[in-house]
C-alpha cells in the first residue's frame, strides 16, 4: 500500500488530483449506488443510528489498514456526545508507514472525509495525532 501511496504522490504533483484519485479508490470499494442511497436511507434519517454503524464497519474492515482500534464516544453538534459513534485509532499505520504528515492529510485525511461528508452524506472528521 505505501508503495501505491507512492507512486500517487509522485505521479501528480497537486494534491487536489492525489485527493480525489484516494477518493476514488474508497468509492470504487462499494458499488455504485450505495454512497448516495445511504444518505437517503440511513445518514440523513438516522444520524446516531449511521454513525454507530460507520464506526463498527471500519473497526471491523479498516483495522488490518489503520492498526489497532477502539470504538468511542465522541463530539458531535457541536459539544453534543455521540455515544459509540467514533473511532479512535491508537497508532495509525499508514501514518507511521508513510512517516509524513503531508501523506497523511492529501492521501488519507482529506479524500476519507471527503467521501464520508460528501458521497455518504454522513459527517466526519478525522483528527490526526502527529506526535
Amino acid at each position: 500500500l505505501m508503495e501505491l501511496t507512492s507512486a500517487l504522490n509522485a505521479r501528480y504533483a497537486d494534491k487536489e488530483q492525489v485527493g480525489n484519485v484516494a477518493r476514488n479508490v474508497l468509492r470504487s470499494l462499494f458499488p455504485s449506488w450505495l454512497p448516495g442511497a445511504f444518505g437517503v436511507m440511513f445518514a440523513k434519517p438516522f444520524p446516531e443510528f449511521s454513525s454507530r454503524m460507520n464506526a463498527w464497519a471500519t473497526w471491523v474492515a479498516g483495522t488490518w489498514l489503520m492498526g489497532e482500534c477502539e470504538i468511542n464516544d465522541c463530539e458531535v453538534d457541536g459539544g453534543k456526545i455521540g455515544h459509540k459513534q467514533g473511532l479512535l485509532v491508537k497508532r495509525c499505520r499508514f501514518l507511521e508507514e508513510c512517516g509524513c504528515a503531508s501523506v497523511c492529510v492529501n492521501s488519507c485525511k482529506i479524500p476519507t472525509q471527503k467521501f464520508f461528508n460528501e458521497d455518504m452524506k454522513l459527517p466526519l472528521t478525522m483528527t490526526p495525532d502527529y506526535e
